[in-house]
């Protein structure tokens, strides 16, 4: 069996994130189970997604995508 599992590779990897601030995994795992659920977090997942995938910038200051993109040299194929 591989880690995180794939049928709740998301959960997993938050509660990673979490674990190092929190005092037990169960909290960690509780805490990424509630972002995980949350359907204004879930929305915000596919409005970004959806602007990547149409090639369009998804606005978020913190998007290492869009931030890379910015500043990435022009070629022939993709020019400025």
């Amino acid at each position: 069996m591989s880690y995180p599992p794939a049928d709740d590779r998301l959960r997993h990897l938050i509660a990673q994130q979490v674990n190092c601030d929190v005092d037990t995994w169960k909290l960690a795992f509780w805490i990424a189970n509630g972002i995980v659920k949350c359907p204004e977090i879930r929305a915000e997942f596919r409005r970004i997604e959806a602007a990547h995938a149409a090639g369009q910038p998804c606005g978020d200051r913190n998007c290492d995508t869009c931030f890379a993109a910015q500043f990435a040299t022009p070629t022939q194929e993709n020019p400025a």
